[in-house]
């Protein structure tokens, strides 16, 4: 063996801890315990035949459900955005294509001598087109079937729910005024269709969305394991003079490479003052020595979504002022999360989290409620505000001190801190999803001095 002078083991040390700082950045991001995608399995087809058993359980006689998924957009020219389904759609098929169709109608229809009470619609070439029939009371036709079926279903109804996801709230800015075009729809279809009233499907459908089974749960976990993934690679590499696009960039290629289909919306990186626009998300500043970096992201997988948020200092510790400011959102949303089980309210949540930031002098600073249910979509619909079982909310507080605020000293000035986890209701309380992504002072500032 070669024995090395003290120059020598200088080197070598030097050299040594080079390679553990490039093998530390590149070291998997993954969460303790954090599944793969392909370990996390997707909603069954049996689920979605209980879910749409579950929409003919909730319609009289009288009535019927008919759903159209939404048309693919363009882009530019010939370019279309990438496809998403329309969420209730979704929900009730699992279709993320379009030129599909359901319609549920409790007292049948009848197709070729048999009478189903669900319909499925969809394209020529459709897998489900050449597999044997799965419930006794459900068929799958090719699309250029509905139109003839839906007349059929028609007759004698009095009750029409459906969902038209391209027709909505238009603004008409060559005449200056607002047009409802799904309003003008259904009056449309009353007046060519006398005795059936028309009503949105949305509200029968949002209370089976608002609680999760245990398959949702698992997807709604992967998501938020990818999530935590992003941000804690972009705790890894950010220091001052890092550019908010790359933090983006870093988090989101973390997120896709454990297998996050999309963003669940577009990711919210704000430096400086940008940490004090909620939806900021340009994303286009140069950090500097003394920011702090709101990061609001999640991914989507297998259409179910996280919405997780951490604020960080680029130069890897908090000063003092920030520090304050942090520890008094971080004790509010321990305390509100300690709070959830079935009965309390989402108001509930929100006073007190107001109450605790207020009684820490920064009740000024409040912009924003503390909680929002999640699921297909990131502000995921709910059917009331009671917190009940299988329902998953976020918890977010948030202090947001602007540059000219006269009441506080002038290093409290000019920075916002947000902090969001995941949680799921249970029977008796809640369970922490995101508990495994670092969000106390120490871990933040550990995993950034490495």
């Amino acid at each position: 063996m070669r024995t090395l002078g003290s120059s020598g083991n200088a080197s070598v040390r030097r050299k040594t801890l080079l390679f553990v700082a490039i093998a530390f950045l590149f070291l998997p991001s993954s969460l303790p315990g954090q599944k793969s995608a392909k370990q996390v399995e997707g909603i069954g087809q049996q689920e979605y035949r209980d879910r749409r058993e579950r929409i003919v359980s909730m319609l009289d006689s009288g009535s019927a459900l008919v759903m159209k998924a939404i048309d693919a957009r363009t882009r530019s020219n010939d370019v279309s955005y990438r496809y998403r389904q329309e969420s209730n759609f979704l929900y009730l098929t699992g279709f993320n294509e379009p030129n599909c169709y359901v319609l549920i109608v409790p007292r049948g229809v009848t197709i070729e001598g048999a009478t189903s009470t669900i319909v499925l619609f969809v394209p020529p070439g459709h897998d489900l087109l050449s597999q044997p029939a799965q419930a006794a009371r459900e068929i799958v036709l090719p699309n250029s079937r509905f139109k003839d079926m839906f007349d059929m279903a028609l007759t004698g109804l009095t009750m029409l729910y459906y969902s038209a996801p391209d027709l909505g709230f238009r603004h008409d800015w060559i005449n200056a005024k607002a047009l409802f075009i799904e309003r003008e729809s259904r009056k449309q279809f009353e007046e060519t269709h006398p005795g059936i009233k028309v009503k949105p499907a949305g509200s029968l459908i949002a209370a089976a969305r608002s609680i999760k089974s245990a398959a949702e749960v698992d997807l709604i976990q992967a998501a938020i394991d990818m999530t935590g993934s992003g941000l804690q690679r972009a705790m890894k590499i950010c220091k001052p003079g890092t550019w908010e696009y790359e933090l983006q960039a870093e988090i989101e290629y973390e997120m896709t490479r454990h297998g996050a289909d999309y963003e669940s919306f577009p990711s919210i990186i704000g430096s400086g003052g940008n940490s004090l626009i909620l939806h900021y998300d340009v994303n286009k500043r140069q950090t500097k020595s003394g920011d702090l970096i709101v990061m609001d992201v999640g991914a989507e997988y297998k259409a179910y979504a996280a919405d997780i948020t951490r604020t960080i200092p680029v130069s890897g510790k908090f000063t003092k002022a920030q520090r304050e400011v942090y520890e008094v959102v971080l004790r509010a949303q321990k305390e509100v999360i300690q709070m959830i089980k079935p009965g309390i309210s989402m108001g509930d949540l929100d006073a007190r989290t107001r109450s605790i930031i207020t009684e820490a002098g920064y009740g000024a600073f409040i912009r924003h409620g503390v909680s929002h249910p999640l699921g297909i979509d990131v502000h995921d619909v709910a059917a009331g505000f009671e917190l009940k079982p299988g329902m998953v909310i976020t918890v977010e507080p948030g202090i947001y001190i602007p540059a000219d605020a006269q009441t506080v000293k002038p290093e409290f000035r000019g920075f916002g801190i947000r902090i969001e986890d995941d949680v799921l209701v249970t029977e008796t309380g809640y369970r922490l999803l995101s508990g495994n992504i670092p969000k106390e002072i120490r871990e933040i500032e550990a995993i950034m001095k490495r």
